[in-house]
């Protein structure tokens, strides 16, 4: 069953977000992280997809010389962009099985973590 109570699924992107996409965090900072994973969540099930830009915090990530960051969601697929590189993590199933809230942000976190890591080790 889905959860629509703002608080919890704060509480447990929160919980999450610095441990399993540290990138993520890194890039756009651990506020605007939780929000994305949050987004992600509220949306997978009413969306075919959803999508949000945030800036790059240059006192956090300086060093890339990254000005943008988004991240696009669909049902099956979290894409990441970084200026003008992008990669994507695609699932066979619904990111989010609405049946346990701590997998389904933990999904969301490790998906945006791959697409991630496969931008910066290029």
């Amino acid at each position: 069953m889905k959860i629509t109570d703002y608080n919890a699924i704060a509480e447990c992107a929160d919980a999450r977000v610095d441990d399993l996409c540290p990138d993520l965090v890194e890039i756009i900072g651990h506020e605007s992280a939780i929000w994305c994973v949050m987004g992600i969540y509220l949306s997978n099930d009413v969306t075919s997809g959803y999508g949000q830009d945030f800036e790059v915090n240059p006192d956090i990530f300086n060093e890339s010389g990254f000005c943008k960051c988004s991240v696009i969601s669909s049902k099956e697929r979290i894409s990441v962009i970084l200026d003008s590189q992008m990669s994507y993590y695609k699932d066979r199933f619904s990111i989010c099985g609405y049946d346990d809230l701590v997998e389904d942000v933990s999904n969301i976190c490790i998906y945006i973590q791959t697409a991630i890591s496969r931008i910066l080790f290029r």
